[in-house]
């Protein structure tokens, strides 16, 4: 071999090395790419899950503070109701202690008469008793020795008895008149006495239900501005709601469209894993969890498609050539990043996918497709292509679909 073949043939191998070294650069480059948006996806969703849990407290704060509202005003109704009552106590009472009170006026009235009227008779009687002491006529020996006759002096001593009698009878008459409406003076003044005791207690019991009303009142206003401001934060929080789940739509486009470009530096070739695996019994379950979280709805041929995918990527020398390296690499499976594939990898896989991953690995695949999306996202993304003038995703692909998905290698 010449001088100067061997300096091509170096030239080549440099090239070749270069070539390598620039294309493993640049798939390192953009997993760590797929990596970060990965990340930043996460958070981004975790960030809406944070405003909606805030959204339902807040809600769930409202919801009491209206609850409470209902109650202050179903209290304030009810101390209305009571103040209307004991008002109405309050001018019956009022009622009861004029009447009363004209009762305390006639019986002083008629206290005044008999007491006019017995003054007026003590006065005749110290008249009479004045004449007759004047005039000795209360003198038994005077009486006897003036009267003509034993029949005339028993006339004047009977006259003297009677009007005796009679001024004590008026006298007793009187004080026991007077004394009985004294009393019964006494007993209205403290029937009177008693309602007025009962008017201040119902009174006191309407200044303090208006107090009650007056509170509730002040602390159903201090409800109606707090369940307005919570309202404004419900408010404030559906907007910062709705940017995060823009901002989630935004950075989940960027992230699959970054595994698109990933998949295409690692594409190239086709799968075509035909067996010889020597995978263990946990591999097999790592499959079956894989399948269940992409395709457990898709019928049996949907499922082992899943599964071929996996084991073409096995097969691949530009993929990791085990199950396990496969599904775990960055950015590959969205059901891996989620967490909904770790979720059925501890419940266990079904019996069907538990089946697909055992035919996959043993060689029966349906497809030797790398990669798959479903077939509603592979449309739009063609779409979009074309309508910026670019070459469509399905015109730089090449695949086949199998219920909804799409499994496909580059051209």
């Amino acid at each position: 071999m010449g001088e100067l073949m061997k300096h091509r043939l170096r030239a080549c191998l440099v090239i070749i090395i270069l070539s390598l070294s620039c294309l493993c650069s640049s798939v390192e480059a953009s997993k760590a790419e797929v990596d970060r948006l990965k990340e930043e996806t996460e958070n981004a969703t975790q960030k809406v899950e944070d405003l909606k849990n805030q959204q339902q407290q807040v809600q769930d704060a409202k919801n009491q503070l209206e609850s409470q509202a209902d109650s202050l005003s179903g209290q304030i109704t009810d101390l209305n109701n009571q103040i209307s009552t004991v008002t109405g106590e309050i001018s019956n009472t009022e009622q009861d202690i004029a009447a009363v009170e004209a009762d305390i006026n006639k019986l002083s009235d008629e206290i005044t008469t008999i007491q006019n009227s017995l003054d007026a008779q003590k006065r005749s009687m110290k008249a009479r008793i004045q004449y007759m002491y004047e005039n000795k006529s209360t003198n038994t020996l005077v009486n006897f020795l003036e009267s003509g006759t034993m029949s005339d002096f028993l006339q004047r001593l009977e006259y003297m008895s009677q009007i005796v009698d009679y001024d004590q009878r008026a006298i007793k008459k009187f004080e026991e008149t007077q004394a009985s409406l004294e009393e019964k003076k006494a007993e209205v003044e403290e029937k009177n006495k008693q309602l007025s005791a009962y008017k201040s207690s119902l009174s006191s019991k309407k200044s303090q239900l208006g107090n009650l009303v007056g509170n509730a009142a002040t602390a159903l206003n201090v409800t109606a501005g707090q369940i307005a401001d919570s309202q404004a934060a419900i408010e404030e929080l559906e907007r910062q709601l709705q940017e995060a789940k823009e901002n989630e739509k935004r950075i989940r486009k960027q992230y699959e469209e970054a595994q698109l470009a990933l998949a295409q530096r690692l594409a190239g070739e086709h799968g075509a894993y035909k067996g010889g695996y020597a995978g263990d019994a946990d591999e097999t379950t790592l499959l079956a969890a894989l399948i269940q979280a992409e395709a457990d709805n898709q019928g049996s041929d949907g499922r082992l498609a899943v599964g071929s995918v996996v084991m073409n990527r096995v097969a691949s020398s530009k993929f990791p050539n085990t199950i396990a390296g496969v599904i775990y690499a960055p950015g590959q499976f969205a059901p891996v990043a989620s967490g909904r594939f770790a979720i059925i990898l501890a419940n266990g896989p079904n019996k069907g996918c538990m089946k697909a991953a055992e035919q996959a690995i043993a060689g029966n695949t349906n497809t030797d497709a790398l990669f798959f999306f479903t077939t509603s996202y592979a449309q739009n993304l063609h779409d979009t292509q074309v309508a910026n003038g670019q070459e469509g995703f399905f015109d730089r692909t090449e695949g086949i679909t199998i219920r909804a998905h799409y499994y496909y290698n580059y051209k």
